[in-house]
């Protein structure tokens, strides 16, 4: 009994048998009669409520008001997930609910099963190869751009000011040419055309400057010599500027994030995969089957990119971006993060498309989506919202390109 109504709830579907065992030992089952409201609006209870039996009746602030049923869709979630509540929530006839306190909801939440290598993977031999030369530190990572390097030196020192950095950006005339782009954009809304450096870094600010500069060195690390891997190289980068302008748009409409840092993380989400490909590059005879070169870049790279980016210093933000971005059920706790909107930002690059990982998640099924804005829309909605924003997203990639 327990495994089957526990098994309906979408942060416990992909529990295994002796998890939901565990989790049934630590839940409450309360039945609750006709025309109580047992979740008040503001309330801030440590508990979470999953519908069993009946129909209960949520309402917002703004005194909207619905009905869940229970083994609907939306009885799949639980009934209000944030603290404090957003929705009151009133039984209409005699329900059942199941009880969580949230702490425990979430542990369990993150044990959802994650696929272990297979065999065949952990025995090739570049795995084994990339993952002790990780474990030993003498794997080869690619260096931060020089630009980038000396741009976040430069903000470091309290005596630079908007010449200098715009000096250092000169260096790179692909990288200027950009910034003086970004900066006459409508991305920015702006009305007065520049066509100087130093002018484009005091619109956009230092801050900005810097984040987008790193973002537009990143292109010279996509680069590969074996005509063969240059493809898969070019697949990879062109897939990491559509969900950087897909998590530009989305920070935008998100409350708390900023675009060009979420901009930053979408670009780099995939960085693992460079040394991968990198180190085939230097030998091409270990891979004669695509399908497995692929699953072994989906399995390394997590890891890989975490290194990388720790190397470089960057922010805790975007180094767990890049260890955890295909971590579809991620749930580590109640407020979104920057890997949230990389989440949702892949499954709408990926929508329609296969994936070597397996079957993709649907957007209502991802914690990450109902923690956004977004996840106040059902994903048609949310579908729509992005097309709506069609101009940025695609301006914001040929500022990539």
């Amino acid at each position: 009994m327990v495994l089957r109504f526990l098994k309906f709830f979408l942060p416990f579907q992909h529990l295994s048998d002796h998890q939901l065992i565990e989790l049934g030992n630590l839940i409450q089952i309360k039945n609750i009669p006709a025309k109580t409201t047992f979740i008040q609006l503001y309330s801030d209870s440590p508990y979470q409520y999953f519908l069993i039996d009946g129909s209960v009746e949520i309402s917002d602030e703004s005194s909207t008001q619905w009905l869940i049923h229970a083994r609907s869709e939306n009885a799949r979630n639980p009934l209000s997930r944030y603290r404090p509540s957003r929705y009151s929530v009133k039984a209409i006839d005699d329900i059942k609910v199941v009880m969580v306190d949230l702490q425990t909801m979430l542990q369990f939440a993150n044990k959802s099963v994650t696929e272990e290598p297979s065999d065949e993977i952990r025995q090739h031999y570049l795995y084994k190869r990339l993952t002790k030369d990780l474990s030993n530190n003498r794997l080869e990572l690619p260096s931060v751009p020089d630009v980038a390097l000396k741009i976040r030196q430069a903000l470091y020192d309290e005596n630079s000011n908007f010449r200098q950095i715009a000096n250092i950006i000169a260096s790179d005339p692909a990288i200027t040419t950009k910034i003086i782009k970004t900066a006459n954009s409508a991305l920015y809304r702006s009305i007065h055309k520049i066509d100087d450096c130093q002018m484009a870094v005091t619109r956009l600010g230092t801050k900005v400057t810097s984040q987008l500069v790193t973002s537009f060195s990143m292109k010279e690390l996509f680069k590969t010599r074996n005509r063969a891997l240059k493809k898969k190289m070019q697949a990879i980068w062109n897939h990491s500027r559509e969900v950087a302008a897909l998590s530009f748009v989305l920070a935008k409409i998100t409350p708390g994030f900023n675009p060009e840092h979420a901009l930053l993380a979408g670009l780099l989400h995939d960085i693992g995969a460079i040394p991968i490909i990198t180190f085939a590059d230097k030998h091409p005879e270990i891979i004669n089957d695509d399908k497995q070169f692929d699953l072994l870049i989906d399995t390394l790279k997590g890891e890989l990119g975490a290194a990388i980016l720790s190397k470089w210093q960057f922010t805790e933000d975007l180094i767990t971006t890049a260890r955890e971005a295909q971590n579809w059920l991620r749930q580590p706790g109640e407020k979104p993060d920057y890997c949230d909107i990389i989440i949702v930002a892949q499954l709408h690059a990926l929508s329609g498309r296969s994936s070597t990982t397996g079957e993709l998640p649907r957007l209502n099924e991802v914690p990450a989506f109902t923690k956004l804005a977004l996840g106040q829309l059902t994903p048609e909605l949310s579908v729509k919202v992005l097309e709506q924003a069609k101009e940025q997203v695609e301006e914001t990639m040929n500022l990539l390109a």
